[in-house]
């Protein structure tokens, strides 16, 4: 935008006030005379509102703008893929993706230089993990299951039939790892990829002076290194979600009605697409909302595997599933003590995938 536009401010969860007025020239078709911007809970990255019951706004600070940029480009990507068009209203669509100094004059420029701003259409309904108490174990099911289909045919298989090796170009190179600590484009071989991520992540906690749990650390990287053999077998790099969880899977009634969060996508396998919402599923606290911390247990989500595998029989028949598994799921926690050293509830995760509770997700179990 070139034309500057008054400023009427919000205030924001991080930084300074949101240009509400300004907003209104990006998106004409809204309202804020009528439609009151409302800050929306989760966006651990972003401030997050909705604006009326059609859009949504994240705007995040610039040490954080890169991600919604990236968001940007994997739904575009989607949005342009032809094998997609059954779920594409169950995607987001990108209304507008600016940057914070696009939105004000020149005597505010400065104080917005660095932020990054993304519309998205508003998906009706709350997430599922704040539904997920008041629901019958049958709808439980349901969303886990037609969530992951949705899942699936991002990864690129049809729906239907269990499908076969779905062809992958050579030239894509895999995103490896989680969060702040991911190797983007890293190479075209997974286990390779995984090899080279553990590395980073010893570096890091060597780095970090991370002392305390030594022997558990250890051996968690050697129970990691000694299973890589198990991530030879691959369909090839395929768009994936990143951030795979019950916060993310937008529901309403029975229905999913969305899949929300893209910002960490990139190029995966599926199982690794799908590590989130399994450990999740065995340690809900962590991840919860403050006000239902306490009212949540892995019992309430011990249906979540098994909806899992049902939906998805590429992954649930994969040689190696436990193995693989083990090494996604510990490289998370490895990376959360690499960024939190006294994370309490990564200690407890690590050691209960070293004692086996991650063949408790495993189809076979």
């Amino acid at each position: 935008m070139t034309d500057p536009h008054p400023l009427v401010l919000l205030p924001s969860v991080e930084g300074p006030d949101l240009p509400v007025a300004s907003l209104r020239a990006i998106l004409p078709a809204w309202h804020p005379e009528r439609d009151r911007p409302v800050a929306l809970s989760g966006g651990y990255s972003h401030g997050v509102y909705a604006l009326g019951g059609s859009h949504v706004l994240r705007f995040a600070i610039p040490e954080r703008a890169e991600r919604l940029r990236h968001e940007s480009v994997i739904l575009n990507d989607l949005g342009a893929r032809p094998g997609l068009v059954d779920i594409a209203d169950r995607l987001p669509r990108v209304v507008a993706s600016f940057d914070g100094a696009m939105s004000t004059n020149d005597s505010l420029s400065s104080r917005w230089r660095g932020w990054h701003g993304l519309i998205i259409n508003r998906f009706q309904g709350s997430n599922a993990f704040r539904a997920w108490l008041g629901a019958s174990e049958a709808t439980r099911v349901r969303w886990v299951h037609e969530a992951v289909r949705i899942l699936r045919t991002v990864h690129g298989f049809r729906d239907g039939t269990p499908s076969g090796p779905v062809p992958s170009s050579p030239a894509l190179r895999y995103t490896c790892g989680w969060y702040g600590t991911r190797m983007e484009g890293v190479g075209s071989d997974w286990c390779e990829c995984h090899r080279l991520y553990l590395s980073k992540l010893r570096d890091l906690l060597v780095a970090g002076g991370t002392v305390s749990h030594r022997n558990l650390l250890e051996a968690s990287l050697a129970a990691c290194w000694a299973r890589l053999d198990a991530l030879t077998t691959v369909w090839g790099p395929r768009t994936g979600h990143g951030d795979f969880h019950l916060h993310n899977i937008i529901v309403s009634g029975t229905a999913v009605t969305g899949v929300i969060d893209w910002e960490w996508g990139g190029l995966t396998e599926p199982d690794a697409d799908l590590a989130h919402l399994l450990r999740w599923s065995l340690f809900p606290g962590h991840p919860a909302d403050e006000d239902l911390e306490d009212r949540v247990s892995a019992v309430d989500f011990a249906g979540v595997p098994s909806a899992i595998w049902n939906a998805y029989p590429e992954v649930a028949t994969i040689n190696g599933l436990e193995d693989r598994l083990f090494v996604y799921l510990a490289e998370h926690d490895l990376h959360q003590l690499s960024q939190y050293p006294e994370s309490t509830q990564a200690i407890a995760r690590l050691e209960a995938w070293l004692a086996g509770a991650h063949l408790t997700l495993t189809p076979r179990n």
